[in-house]
């Protein structure tokens, strides 16, 4: 359906985010962890397009400095997709993606994102 690459450079978490899924994709919700809650998220990805954001691992109120947030894009059907990425500064960075129809759980994404997320989708540093 998609597809997620993500990098770290200078406290940052760099996510490109391509659709396959032949109709456009809508954000429709967004957790931030840790990080700026001020991210500039893609709201709609065509199909056939990509989009990029940077997200910010540093904020003014926070003495954690890491990347750590989920997204959710939605089809005309009602099918969600849910990418999560944990890029804590000093440790391995994961992603978490996930195609359902339920409502999303934030906190079953985040347990999800700690146990089973996976650097498979091209995570570069």
């Amino acid at each position: 359906m998609a597809n997620f690459q993500m990098k770290k450079v200078q406290q940052c978490t760099h996510g490109k985010l391509w659709n396959s899924s032949s109709e456009a994709l809508t954000l429709t919700d967004k957790k931030v962890w840790q990080g700026s809650h001020y991210a500039d998220f893609p709201e709609i990805i065509e199909d056939g397009d990509a989009s990029e954001f940077t997200h910010e691992s540093v904020t003014d109120d926070a003495d954690i400095h890491g990347s750590v947030a989920g997204l959710v894009y939605r089809r005309r059907d009602g099918t969600k997709w849910i990418v999560a990425w944990s890029n804590p500064q000093a440790e391995n960075s994961k992603v978490y993606t996930d195609i359902q129809r339920q409502p999303v759980h934030w906190g079953q994404i985040k347990t999800n994102l700690e146990k089973r997320g996976k650097p498979k989708f091209k995570v570069t540093k």
